[in-house]
């Protein structure tokens, strides 16, 4: 399920798919957490420019923390793209557009939302997005859709 906010909205969602459906699957819980969840931290261009790896990590520590305590598991977030043009409306988003910083602020988001054990009811499964050109099209001038 996408976008479910709320104890109460996940629990009973819940327990719908685990005790009235015939295969009793339980379902997975995910939410864009790019800005944090109930606390709002900065946007991820900036925390890259704080150059502060303990710093995300932290940011992202709370947010798994406060993710997780409403039922959610699962977070789209880092977005990797590395991109060099900031006319590009999702440029904060990401890292900047630096390779090197931007692998950095990746491992903290992940180790910040995914702590040392994922089978921890405190953690959020991490799920790096865009990876490779969705950012990186953008940045060659003329060019408006990604090449084929």
């Amino acid at each position: 399920m996408l976008n479910v906010r709320g104890a109460e909205r996940v629990r009973a969602l819940q327990q719908v798919a685990v005790e009235e459906t015939r295969l009793g699957i339980p379902l997975i819980f995910g939410l864009d957490v790019i800005h944090g969840y109930q606390t709002t931290f900065p946007i991820p261009i900036a925390l890259a420019g704080s150059f502060d790896m303990e710093l995300i990590e932290q940011f992202a520590r709370i947010s798994a923390i406060e993710a997780s305590a409403d039922g959610i598991c699962w977070t789209y977030s880092p977005m990797v793209d590395i991109s060099r043009d900031p006319r590009w409306g999702r440029i904060a988003e990401g890292p900047g557009e630096d390779p090197y910083l931007g692998s950095r602020v990746a491992e903290a988001f992940v180790r910040g939302y995914q702590g040392d054990d994922l089978s921890k009811n405190n953690t959020l499964m991490a799920c790096v997005k865009h990876f490779a050109l969705y950012g990186g099209f953008r940045s060659r001038p003329g060019l408006t859709t990604p090449p084929t």
